[in-house]
């Protein structure tokens, strides 16, 4: 289901607001507590019916000729507060009644025997009702039980006190009536109840429109933002103005939208860069290779001699072409790939150290990586420096904080100051026929996905490329 987050809200809202009702009436504690307050009710009616009795037999009245008399009160007293009152004896007969019906025996009650026994006595019982007759408003009760309390009868004579005796129970007024159920007693709660639940929900309507249109507005920007960066713009102003929304996590989302959008332009920024320098790059060979055999298929006649040369300048084109090839294809995979293998850095160095005849120096602690993209990065400043410098190359290895550090040393000639900023460029080459560019390229590259960088200081009679890279945490 596709809703707006307004609606979400208050619909959420109204399910916490009727989540206490739902409780409520599901536990059953509304319930409980309408049957407690009929029984305490009950109980109340029959103290007052007892101490009314024992005090009218103190005058020396029977209990039996007193119940007869107080016939006419019982059925006053049920029209009044719903209530069927009996009286018994001390053996449960009924001696008057508020229906009017009497001389049964009722002791095996529970709840008469409790009474008789000189206790209050309760009880709940079953009940049948008709729904179709139910007055939610009326003054009737509809739940499905009916509550039954006896209350004993004591005959507290002066005579009986001055000997000491206990109070004896001479009878009981036995008590009953239905207490209201849950849907009774919220319409009977009226107006008032109406009046709060209205205002709750519009309190509730009225908050979820107020936060969901903070938070909806903010929201809205973000997708236009977003829409619009998908459209192509490279403006992201409206981005970062809502990295500073009231809503944190809107400003989270625009936060890391805004770093996705950086990281999309400064990878279009490449590829267009890229794509220049392959197409400025592959034009020369392709153009010289074209040349060449157009010459070719045109002079038939052409000397040998000359044939050859012309052959082996396309050979050697052909050669840059696939060094070309195979570096660019190093560069994209070195983006990709990076190894979780612990490599020693140490023995890493000395084989490429050992494998192009220089010395080494030092040692350095282990890294995190591939283990064949960081000799790549050793073996192309190794092999650079025994291309370009002097006799004299060293490789020193140490441990700066950490980052392990390893500095390819060569007392050649040094690189033009000119050329410096350029050497990591991609195609940038002093030499055209012996290299293509991409070396020097590939082993920053290569660095910088491990968590490191390549760099470079150089004067007449040193060069020094400097490889850093952080130690592998223990």
């Amino acid at each position: 289901m596709t809703l707006s987050l307004r609606a979400w809200l208050l619909l959420s809202y109204l399910v916490v607001f009727s989540l206490p009702w739902i409780a409520i009436v599901g536990s059953g504690a509304l319930d409980h507590d309408l049957r407690a307050q009929t029984r305490e009710h009950l109980t109340a009616q029959g103290h007052l019916w007892s101490l009314r009795i024992g005090a009218a037999l103190q005058s020396g009245v029977d209990l039996t000729a007193l119940a007869s008399t107080l016939e006419a009160e019982l059925q006053t007293a049920r029209d009044l507060t719903l209530c069927a009152v009996q009286i018994v004896d001390r053996d449960g007969v009924v001696l008057a009644s508020s229906s009017g019906r009497t001389g049964h025996r009722i002791d095996a009650d529970p709840e008469v025997a409790a009474a008789l026994a000189g206790e209050v006595g309760a009880i709940t019982r079953e009940r049948e009702r008709t729904r179709s007759q139910i007055d939610y408003d009326g003054p009737s009760r509809f739940a499905p039980i009916r509550l039954f309390v006896a209350v004993p009868i004591v005959d507290a004579t002066p005579g009986d006190a001055t000997r000491g005796d206990a109070p004896a129970v001479i009878g009981a007024v036995v008590l009953s009536r239905t207490p209201r159920e849950e849907v009774q007693a919220f319409v009977q709660m009226g107006p008032r109840l109406g009046i709060a639940l209205l205002v709750v929900v519009s309190f509730a309507f009225a908050l979820a429109m107020t936060s969901g249109h903070f938070g909806s507005r903010s929201l809205a920007a973000l997708a236009q933002a977003a829409r619009r960066i998908a459209g192509g713009s490279r403006d992201a102003t409206a981005l970062r103005r809502l990295e500073t929304s009231r809503v944190r996590e809107v400003g989270g989302l625009a936060h890391a939208v805004s770093a996705m959008h950086g990281q999309l332009q400064a990878r279009l920024d490449y590829i267009d860069e890229f794509a220049g320098n392959v197409a400025h790059e592959f034009r020369t060979p392709i153009a010289t290779l074209r040349g060449t055999f157009e010459l070719i298929a045109d002079d038939p006649g052409m000397p040998a001699e000359q044939r050859d040369r012309f052959v082996a300048n396309a050979q050697a084109e052909l050669l840059r072409l696939e060094s070309l090839v195979s570096g660019l294809l190093a560069l994209a995979r070195a983006e990709r790939t990076l190894g979780t293998d612990t490599v020693d850095l140490t023995a890493l160095a000395a084989a490429v150290a050992e494998r192009h005849g220089v010395a080494i120096h030092g040692a350095c602690g282990p890294v995190t990586g591939s283990a064949r993209q960081l000799e790549s990065v050793l073996d192309n400043l190794v092999g650079n420096a025994v291309r370009h410098g002097g006799p004299q190359i060293a490789v020193h290895l140490a441990d700066a904080g950490d980052r392990a550090t390893i500095r390819v040393v060569d007392d050649g000639p040094g690189i033009a100051e000119a050329d410096l900023p350029r050497v990591f460029d991609r195609f940038f080459t002093t030499d055209r026929r012996r290299g293509t560019g991409l070396g020097l390229a590939l082993a920053r590259l290569c660095a910088r996905v491990h968590g490191g960088d390549v760099s470079v200081q150089s004067r007449p009679g040193q060069t020094v490329f400097t490889v850093e890279l952080p130690i592998r945490s223990r």
